[in-house]
C-alpha cells in the first residue's frame, strides 16, 4: 500500500512561512532536505524568533531559543531563561537548571522505568540520569547522564552580545 497523503504545497510560500513550518516540525522530508542543502537566507534567524514567538503565551522578546522548550529572553531590561510555558529560570547566564524539578534515575529499578531490560548497558553504580522539567508543564527540558554526585552542569553560555554584535550586525536589545 503507498502513502497517498501528500505535503502541502508550499513552492509559493514565504520563507516566514517555510521557517515557521520548520519550528512546528511540519515539513515533509522532501522540504526539510531543501533547506538543509540549500543556502541559508540572511533573515533565517528573525524568522525563526517570530516561529518561536508564535508559540508562546507571554509577551518577552525571545533574544535566542536555548531548546525546543527554552529561550533566552528580554524582560526588564535583563536577559533571562524562561520555559514555553512561562516558568523564569533565572539570569542568561545562570544555572538555570538548579530552577526545575528534577527527576535522578540512580538506580537499576529507576532505569528499567525507561529502558527495556534487553537495552540497559548502563550500570547505575557509575552512572545516574538527571532529568530536568519546567516547574510548571513538567516538560523535559534537558537530561544529563552523569556520575553520582558531580555537579549540575551548565551545558553551555552563549555570548548573547557577540552573536548580535558579530553574527546579526546589530546590538544586543538588553543589557548583559
Amino acid at each position: 500500500m503507498t502513502d497517498t497523503t501528500e505535503a502541502p504545497d508550499r513552492a509559493n510560500a514565504s520563507s516566514q512561512d517555510m521557517t515557521t513550518a520548520l519550528v512546528q516540525r511540519k515539513l515533509a522530508w522532501e522540504e526539510l532536505l531543501g533547506l538543509m542543502r540549500a543556502p541559508k537566507e540572511p533573515s533565517r534567524f528573525d524568522e525563526t524568533i517570530v516561529a518561536h514567538q508564535q508559540l508562546v503565551d507571554w509577551d518577552e522578546q525571545i533574544l535566542l531559543p536555548l531548546g525546543e522548550n527554552l529561550y533566552i529572553v528580554a524582560k526588564d531590561g535583563r536577559a533571562i531563561v524562561k520555559t514555553r510555558v512561562g516558568a523564569e529560570l533565572g539570569p542568561w547566564d545562570g544555572n538555570w537548571k538548579m530552577q526545575c524539578r528534577v527527576i535522578v534515575r540512580r538506580t537499576r529499578a529507576d532505569l528499567l522505568e525507561i529502558y527495556p531490560e534487553d537495552q540497559l548497558t548502563i550500570d547505575s553504580d557509575l552512572i545516574e540520569i538527571r532529568e530536568f522539567l519546567c516547574p510548571i508543564s513538567g516538560t523535559v527540558l534537558d537530561v544529563d547522564c552523569v556520575p553520582p554526585t558531580y555537579p549540575v552542569e551548565v551545558d553551555f553560555t552563549p555570548d548573547l552580545a557577540a552573536f548580535y554584535r558579530d553574527w546579526l550586525g546589530r546590538e544586543l536589545p538588553v543589557a548583559v
